[in-house]
């Protein structure tokens, strides 16, 4: 998020609600195209060996993951953002899942074949 960030700020300097916007977007964008494209691994979570189970989901598997995806996207919101951190890290510590994988419906987990990243 933060390198598109300061690369739509570079090239939009006067503008710069517009340009957090479209970062915002490409986030989003990016992350979903890797959760459902690439075995539900980002570039983090591949060198992590980690990956986005989305097993659990019978159908719209690109909606949901877009849902987990701008999910994310609330803890940058100015007002609301600080406050729904502190309630994720809450959630996690109890359950041991994000509020991001309970409304996309899907788990972190370990990748079992190691770095494996494959359309």
């Amino acid at each position: 998020y933060v390198p598109s960030v300061v690369l739509f700020n570079t090239f939009l300097v006067h503008q710069i609600r517009y340009a957090d916007l479209m970062a915002q977007a490409v986030f989003a964008l990016y992350n979903i195209v890797a959760v459902t494209g690439f075995h539900g691994q980002t570039i983090g979570k591949y060198f992590a060996r980690l990956r986005v189970d989305t097993s659990q989901l019978m159908s719209q598997r690109t909606f949901f993951a877009g849902m987990r995806e701008v999910a994310k996207l609330l803890y940058f919101t100015p007002i609301i953002g600080v406050p729904l951190i502190g309630i994720n890290l809450l959630v996690c510590l109890v359950t041991g899942k994000m509020l991001e994988d309970y409304i996309g419906q899907t788990a972190v987990v370990i990748n079992p074949n190691g770095r494996v990243i494959k359309p």
